[in-house]
């Protein structure tokens, strides 16, 4: 009698053993650190995976690194394109998401940035950007911070010059800093800046001066350029005061027209309260 003999044979099951996962849902603000998304692999070392940022492909990348930590602060879907180990090509699955909210700017305006000693308060106002819930007010001097949006304070009656700081918050969580100095000098004091930019963006548009304890009709202010000629001259000094608005436009004297970006000379002449004569000179850059 034959006897049949069967034979069943188990052959193995393969499974893709290569695989890439990339993941993260991030949201930082735009002027703060990184997002993060990460990405996964298994199989075996090195791994060279190919993602895309809303379906803009970037360089591949070749690590060990496992799991691989994207730092990016660009905002759009993540996606893999391509994976492959050691041993061949795998399989991509799944996407992160970042997010990019657009913070505040924080402004500090005062009046005066240059104080007499005979009156050192300061009306700082908050002229910031964005949809601001809380202000942080710092005044450099070491006294107690102020979370109101505008603060007054006074510094002692002292030769000093002070950081003022402000520090403001968004509904969203985004923050800004700015920082402003403060001087506080004597009696007789005047501040001319180094640059000014008349561009009509409504900040720094003039040149613009601050004084205490000079005698104006005693005062004139030359503007020469780097050939030696007179672009402008004032003899009217409360025309230029910042805490008027006043201040020179950069426009040339006789024609009116805008002056280029360019370093200038000026020559400022007055007497002080007591009657003393100055004369002090000095560079005003024009940037346009």
């Amino acid at each position: 009698m034959i006897k049949k003999i069967i034979v069943v044979l188990f052959l193995p099951l393969f499974v893709n053993a290569q695989t890439a996962f990339i993941s993260g849902n991030d949201t930082i603000c735009d002027n703060g650190g990184n997002a993060t998304i990460k990405v996964d692999f298994t199989g075996v070392a090195p791994f060279t995976f190919l993602y895309s940022v809303n379906g803009n492909n970037t360089n591949s990348i070749t690590t060990t690194i496992n799991p691989y930590i994207i730092n990016t602060k660009e905002e759009g879907t993540y996606t893999l394109v391509s994976y492959s180990d050691a041993n061949g090509f795998g399989t991509v699955s799944s996407s992160g998401l970042v997010t990019v909210l657009e913070s505040p700017t924080a402004v500090i305006h005062v009046a005066s940035d240059t104080l007499p000693l005979i009156y050192t308060t300061v009306n700082f106002i908050s002229q910031s950007i964005g949809n601001i819930i809380s202000w942080q007010w710092d005044f450099g001097d070491n006294t107690s911070n102020i979370s109101t949006e505008d603060a007054i304070h006074a510094y002692k009656d002292s030769l000093a010059v002070y950081q003022a700081s402000l520090i403001v918050y968004d509904n969203n969580g985004c923050s800004d800093t700015t920082t402003h100095n403060i001087w506080v000098r004597d009696k007789y004091w005047m501040y001319i800046p180094n640059s000014f930019t008349p561009d009509n963006d409504k900040v720094n548009d003039k040149l613009c001066i601050e004084y205490n304890g000079i005698r104006e009709n005693t005062f004139l202010l030359k503007i020469i350029n780097s050939q030696g000629d007179l672009m402008y001259q004032y003899s009217d000094p409360s025309l230029l005061k910042c805490s008027s608005d006043g201040g020179w436009d950069g426009t040339h004297y006789k024609t009116n027209e805008d002056l280029p970006s360019d370093t200038y000379v000026y020559e400022v002449y007055f007497q002080d309260f007591e009657g003393w004569k100055h004369k002090e000179y000095g560079s005003i850059i024009i940037i346009r």
